[in-house]
């Protein structure tokens, strides 16, 4: 009997790592989560204004979405550069895909895990997607996605 009749090897992709191991990045129960929600999308607004000098203004809204279920809807805006629209479900939606990679940022994780982790409790504990709007700087246009990730192939 050989090694391969006996262990069993697979590839688990980053984004399922992050979901079973959610208790690295700080969603380790529901209060955890909504306190590390907040932090993650704040940084995130602090670093769209402060990397290009712009004064921050941002606006945080927290209300049951399902009061029965416990679950928490948390609304964050902000003045920053905004995303591109062709950017967004990467940004939201696949682990390991960031800015911070290339554009040097003042708080968070270096791995750009934040929203991404919040994505990910979001729905593996609800099973809905999250919404996102962004506005690049100076444009008319309003880019909006619900997004989930795909666990298995780590994209949105």
């Amino acid at each position: 009997m050989g090694t391969n009749d006996i262990v069993k090897f697979e590839a688990l992709s980053p984004a399922e790592f992050f979901r079973r191991n959610r208790e690295i990045a700080g969603f380790s129960n529901s209060t955890r989560a909504v306190y590390q929600t907040i932090r993650e999308l704040v940084e995130n607004s602090l670093d769209a204004t402060e990397t290009f000098k712009i004064l921050p203004s941002i606006k945080i809204y927290i209300d049951y979405a399902d009061q029965s279920r416990s679950w928490v809807s948390i609304y964050v805006e902000d003045n920053g550069i905004g995303i591109p629209g062709d950017e967004i479900p990467n940004v939201f939606g696949r682990v390991f895909y960031s800015s911070k990679y290339r554009i040097k940022q003042h708080r968070g994780g270096i791995f750009g895990l934040g929203a991404k982790m919040v994505v990910l409790y979001a729905q593996s504990t609800t099973n809905t997607p999250i919404l996102v709007r962004s506005a690049p700087l100076k444009s008319d246009v309003i880019y909006e996605y619900q997004l989930m990730i795909d666990i298995t192939k780590n994209e949105p």
